[in-house]
């Protein structure tokens, strides 16, 4: 299994696509009860091959993650041969936590100004060590989430 298996919450709603993926494998109801009850192990070597395909199809469709707390933000465009990253972290003592959506509505609306959260930009880049895919889902178990690509170049606009 090249990624995790998905939990029982999470293949919840692709129940109607693991049926498709039993079928398409030729293994019909009966065989799946059998196979769970009688052969555990077959079982779970399955789910995993359906996950790696449902893991493999959600990152094709991923182009930037983000990761941020109270006092930064980074965000990552996963290009064709390399990662770039551009971020800001405050250091303003009184700044407005970075993980509450209204300090990024000040900030777009100018309520709010990035001199007064005394903001360091960073931009960097590096090539995939790994895979593409795989990069990507560890970052996403490390606390990453998907975000639109647009949102790196907002944030890489800011970088003087």
């Amino acid at each position: 299994m090249k990624y995790r298996c998905l939990s029982p919450e999470e293949l919840e709603p692709l129940k109607e696509d693991f049926i498709q993926f039993l079928s398409a494998n030729t293994i019909t109801g009966e065989d799946w009860a059998n196979t769970k009850a009688n052969k555990p192990e077959e079982a779970e070597k399955i789910i995993g091959l359906f996950s790696d395909i449902v893991w493999e199809k959600s990152l094709e469709k991923i182009d930037a993650l983000e990761h941020r707390d109270e006092r930064y933000l980074k965000v990552f465009l996963f290009e064709e041969k390399k990662i770039s990253l551009v971020g800001f972290s405050v250091k303003a003592k009184s700044a407005p936590s970075l993980l509450e959506e209204k300090t990024f509505a000040d900030l777009a609306s100018g309520a709010l100004k990035f001199s007064e959260l005394e903001a360091d930009f960073f931009t960097s880049t590096k090539d995939y060590a790994k895979d593409r895919s795989y990069e990507m889902f560890e970052m996403m178990e490390a606390g990453c989430t998907p975000c639109e690509k647009s949102y790196f170049y907002g944030i890489k606009s800011l970088v003087k």
